[in-house]
């Protein structure tokens, strides 16, 4: 069972990220709801300005937050200070050199793209960097939940508040605006030193040519360029559609898109958690070729995922449309209800699959990620274009894309790693789960609806609901979900 795998600590950890994962969900689901309707070109700038940031803090960061999970087991425990010491190092050196190139080259780049807003993602890319490099730190001493309360609920209380500012006209102009959210990640940087001083997790030294006897130079930086390329990879096949809306669109409509992204998001939560935690255990047990083990925990891991996704889906698609209808905003809101079905369904997909691209990354084999990447990159750019231009779908265009280009990105992976390594994160009880959660969900959307949409909602949704947890428990499909019900629910012994 998967607490059992990852121990106490471990266990109460994802218990906690999760829990504050959610609330953060619950702050974004009610701001999205009655604030930021309110002024949707400002989120669509400000979205547009992350999405930029995303893409830079990769190179800032030129793969050091992945070489530090890859290449801790190499040193004995809570010794790994020359590795964080030249991730920071380089996170200073390659921020300054991008900020030059941009400086220099800010009028012929943005002939193509728009970069009005360019500098705020540069300062955001560099706290995003910083951020990331100590989250992954601290995972290594097992410490997901601090981090998460941080990183997740202090920008989505500072967001509000601008929001909330501009409406009452206290603030004007989005660069105020913008300024304002940046100090949120400061906030969040500050916070997170401290906190992992006291823990005796970031320990520098500028004395690092040692580290290249401990590990080769030149895997090292094999491995962090291709980590580079990977994370770059990944955000144009994730992030792109948010960076080609406001392009092909208007800020408007990407920030109408980014609604529903985040109402969609709360699905991939359980995901983010099990990946954080798992990843250095992934890394170990590949480092140790222990492939029995990491096949029944990828398995193990991916049940539990599909479980999670298809029950928290189910509670969206049968019950999005009800609250929305009773919504001041609805009239806003019920234009994103077809993408947050669509990326709903791209969430389970990548939920179902398990772990995958941590196997990938932290294998000998870490450089087909790159080749995977590229292809779907190409993928993507073509499907946004003709989905949002050539059809003109609009915004349900670009999810449509996501879409597509996460499951085949996803199904490559699955099939790479099971000829290389012989593992894969489907068997029969994959079937058995999504077939029975499918089914259920099918029969409560068929269901006639009734006039009221308070009582709708409460007899699909918590009718959907009581069913999947019912037969799944009976069935032990999840031993993780068993285990937890008979222990904290039913107080019986596991």
């Amino acid at each position: 069972m998967i607490k059992q795998s990852i121990g106490k600590k471990q266990h109460s950890e994802f218990v906690k990220y999760s829990l504050y994962n959610y609330i953060g969900v619950l702050i974004g689901v009610f701001s999205n709801l009655f604030i930021y309707t309110t002024n949707q070109e400002f989120l669509g700038i400000l979205r547009y300005t992350e999405s930029l940031a995303y893409l830079l803090w990769p190179l800032m960061l030129m793969g050091g937050s992945s070489s530090l999970i890859n290449f801790s087991p190499k040193f004995k425990e809570g010794q790994n200070t020359l590795l964080f010491s030249y991730a920071f190092r380089t996170i200073l050196r390659n921020s300054i050199f991008i900020f030059v190139i941009i400086f220099f080259g800010l009028k012929l780049f943005g002939e193509f793209v728009k970069l009005e807003f360019i500098y705020f993602a540069v300062l955001l890319a560099f706290f995003l960097a910083g951020i990331d490099l100590l989250k992954k730190q601290l995972t290594i001493y097992k410490k997901i939940a601090f981090p998460t309360i941080l990183d997740n609920l202090i920008p989505k209380l500072v967001l509000p508040l601008i929001f909330i500012l501009y409406y009452f006209n206290f603030i004007d102009g989005e660069r105020t605006g913008l300024s304002l959210y940046i100090s949120a990640y400061i906030i969040i940087i500050v916070a997170l030193f401290f906190y992992g001083s006291k823990l005796k997790a970031f320990l520098f030294t500028f004395r690092i040519s040692s580290l290249f006897t401990v590990i080769p130079k030149k895997e090292y930086f094999n491995y962090s360029y291709f980590a580079l390329a990977g994370s770059l990879g990944y955000l144009f096949v994730f992030k792109l559609d948010a960076l080609m809306i406001p392009n092909l669109i208007s800020y408007k409509a990407n920030g109408v898109y980014s609604i529903a992204t985040v109402a969609a998001s709360v699905i991939f939560i359980p995901a983010r958690g099990m990946f954080s935690l798992y990843a250095p255990q992934v890394s170990k047990l590949l480092k140790n070729k222990q492939f029995k083990d990491l096949n029944s925990l990828y398995k193990e891991v991916a049940h539990s995922l599909l479980f999670l996704g298809l029950l928290i889906y189910s509670v969206i698609f049968l019950g999005i449309e009800n609250i929305f209808q009773i919504m001041p905003s609805k009239d806003v809101l019920m234009k994103t209800v077809l993408v947050i079905y669509i990326i709903g369904v791209t969430s389970v997909f990548n939920m179902a699959t398990g772990f995958n691209s941590e196997i990938i990354n932290y294998s000998k084999y870490y450089k087909f990620n790159i080749i995977a990447l590229g292809v779907l990159t190409i993928l993507n750019l073509i499907c946004n274009y003709a989905f949002i231009v050539i059809f003109d779908f609009g915004i349900e265009g670009a999810a449509l894309a996501s879409l597509l280009s996460i499951v085949i990105y996803n199904l490559i992976k699955v099939g790479f790693i099971y000829i290389k390594m012989g593992l894969l994160p489907f068997d029969s009880k994959s079937l058995k789960l999504f077939t029975l959660q499918f089914s259920l969900i099918l029969i409560f959307y068929l269901i006639p609806d009734f006039s009221n949409p308070i009582l709708n909602f409460s007899f699909k949704v918590g009718g959907v609901l009581f069913s999947q947890l019912f037969l799944i428990y009976q069935f032990n499909w999840v031993p993780a979900y068993t285990s937890f019900l008979n222990k904290y629910i039913f107080r019986t012994s596991v």
